[in-house]
């Protein structure tokens, strides 16, 4: 099973980054692979974004539900409908002065959606992306006038 965990610090309290990182209408600007994101209403337990992300070139259409959802802490998403299954945590936790954002995604499998890429290749690929995200997340927050 595919496992994607990254992490980064960013010198915000948590309640800062917690609210960006979860506020729907920044999903497009953190992560630079999603193309299309969607969501009624606040994100919250049982709320049910939508959106299309590239992941290794193609396009990846999916729906997913907001399972866990605990105030500056963690949110815990799954896949309703996809190519792929998958479960995503996000945590927030104090570190320093700042926050250590924490990013686990787990699929079963991603390669046969990919045709001949193996398991790895995308994994790679995908954590790239991850990463990349992260370090964005990290350049809105900390890159406030006046910080």
């Amino acid at each position: 099973m595919p496992r994607i965990e990254e992490s980064i610090h960013i010198d915000r309290p948590v309640p800062d980054v917690f609210a960006f990182a979860t506020d729907p209408a920044n999903q497009t600007l953190i992560a630079a692979n999603m193309i299309a994101f969607d969501v009624d209403g606040p994100m919250e337990k049982g709320a049910r974004p939508e959106g299309i992300t590239k992941v290794a070139g193609r396009r990846v259409e999916w729906s997913s539900e907001v399972t866990e959802f605990e105030q500056d802490r963690r949110m815990e998403i799954r896949s309703l409908e996809a190519p792929m299954e998958f479960h995503i945590t996000w945590t927030y936790e104090p570190d320093g002065e700042g926050t250590r954002v924490g990013f686990v995604q787990e699929v079963p499998s991603i390669g046969g959606f990919f045709g001949r890429m193996s398991d790895p290749l995308v994994t790679k690929m995908y954590t790239r992306d991850v990463r990349s995200n992260l370090e964005n997340l990290k350049l809105l927050l900390e890159d406030v006038e006046g910080d």
